[in-house]
């Protein structure tokens, strides 16, 4: 019922007034239930999606790994070869794999003098482990290949190249953690 104030305002009844509040709290509960259900859809969606795995940027780590002076008889008789080599070595490992290399390689080495050098990252160090632990195989096919080499032959610079690839192929067969990427050699004496 409606009737009118002294100001001429309109005053609702006290009984006309519970109609609009029933409305208005459904219009408020019909919000909350729609603003409810579409927030578990949209969690629902979310959740759903596969989750993409995180790319983790793994920078190359390269190490100079020092096998030492080797000293040889070449093919023809009575010429020999002393040559130093050193491997630049690129690490394939996982850090996990490198933490765990740590955890179980004493930080020693071989007892080529590695004391003075810096730490390895992780990377590395179960790729240097694996170099360690091969060390004996790893020198074996190299003095195969340096002893089945002419004199003749590493008087050339193309004999020494090929020399150095002949080592490099000769060392990745064993390497699994990582690879051998160029071989240097710091002495080269053939007589």
């Amino acid at each position: 019922m409606v009737s009118r104030t002294r100001f001429g305002m309109r005053k609702i009844s006290r009984s006309g007034r519970l109609p609009f509040f029933i409305v208005l709290a459904a219009a408020l509960a019909a919000g909350a239930a729609a603003a409810g259900v579409s927030t578990l859809l949209m969690k629902r969606v979310v959740t759903n999606e596969p989750e993409k795995p995180k790319k983790v940027e793994v920078v190359p780590v390269t190490f100079m790994y020092p096998l030492g002076e080797q000293i040889v008889n070449l093919v023809e008789p009575g010429r020999f070869l002393k040559v130093g080599i050193e491997l630049e070595v690129l690490a394939k490992g996982s850090p996990e794999e490198g933490e765990k290399a740590l955890a179980n390689h004493s930080s020693g080495g071989h007892g080529e003098g590695n004391e003075s050098s810096p730490p390895l990252p992780p990377v590395a160090a179960a790729t240097k482990a694996e170099l360690d632990k091969k060390r004996a195989k790893i020198l074996d096919a190299v003095l195969s290949e340096l002893s089945s080499s002419s004199f003749r032959e590493l008087l050339t610079p193309q004999g020494k190249r090929e020399l150095k690839e002949r080592i490099k192929r000769a060392v990745n067969r064993f390497l699994e953690s990582g690879e051998v990427q160029e071989v240097y050699f710091t002495t080269f004496l053939a007589q």
